[in-house]
């Protein structure tokens, strides 16, 4: 018995083991790579401070949860667009629309997000409206939203097949595989609530002992958050339950 129910619980692991791992794109990583390194940029470069640094890698991960929620496919969505939907200006239109709507959701979740720097800064005296009144906190925001609004749109141009003008949204074959699809989104879930709980520990170092770590852990985690995106497949081995998780 026991050795059936190991089997079983082997069978599906073996499958994750041998499922075919899905490229990225060298466009995908470098967007992905200049979103992750922006709130660095605004820390190092343009000397921000450790408070604005956390919100904004707090709001680099609700973009994160964004991106995995809204490029994960259905068997209800459209596999075919009009033809229209390809022209430049059609395209610049969609990623501005993108841009807005996942600027205002991920700000909503990066409270939650951010919730454990926010207590954190208070007991040290952090004064968090002075944080988000610089004007250099702002540009980020824009720019990050900004390129994970080309990244989703890439992800959707990339599924859908351009059809006739009027034709039914699912005239055309499902690009890829649906179920496979599904389950690296679940895996991509996973490594994301992963990289959220490591943050609060991120939080609560840099705000108590900020000058210990203001050089080597802020790099270390962009590094994480930039190798997750770029081999994927390796979050499918490190959480191989949840990955198999039905939803």
């Amino acid at each position: 018995m026991s050795e059936q129910a190991g089997a079983s619980r082997s069978a599906p692991e073996a499958a994750i083991a041998e499922s075919p791992r899905q490229p990225v794109s060298l466009g995908n990583i470098l967007a992905d790579l200049w979103r992750h390194a922006l709130p660095l940029v605004s820390l190092y470069v343009f000397h921000g401070s450790i408070a604005s640094y956390l919100l904004l890698t707090a709001f680099d991960l609700s973009l994160g949860l964004m991106l995995i929620v809204g490029t994960t496919r259905d068997r209800k969505d459209p596999t075919a667009v009009d033809p229209r939907s390809r022209w430049l200006v059609s395209r610049v239109a969609a990623v501005l629309v993108i841009t807005v709507f996942l600027a205002i959701v991920a700000a909503i979740i990066t409270l939650p997000i951010s919730g454990a720097a926010f207590i954190f800064g208070l007991s040290t005296g952090v004064d968090w409206w002075d944080v988000v009144s610089h004007r250099g906190f702002w540009i980020p925001v824009v720019a990050m939203s900004l390129l994970a609004a080309v990244r989703a749109q890439g992800a959707f141009e990339a599924t859908t097949t351009p059809g006739a003008k009027g034709a039914p949204t699912r005239a055309a074959p499902v690009i890829g595989n649906l179920e496979q699809d599904r389950s690296r989104s679940l895996a991509a879930n996973a490594a994301q609530v992963t990289l959220i709980a490591t943050f609060v520990g991120l939080c609560y170092v840099l705000i108590y002992f900020g000058s210990w770590g203001f050089y080597a852990l802020p790099i270390v985690y962009t590094a994480l958050l930039v190798f997750y995106d770029a081999r994927p497949d390796i979050a499918q081995r490190i959480f191989p339950k949840l990955w198999r998780k039905a939803t």
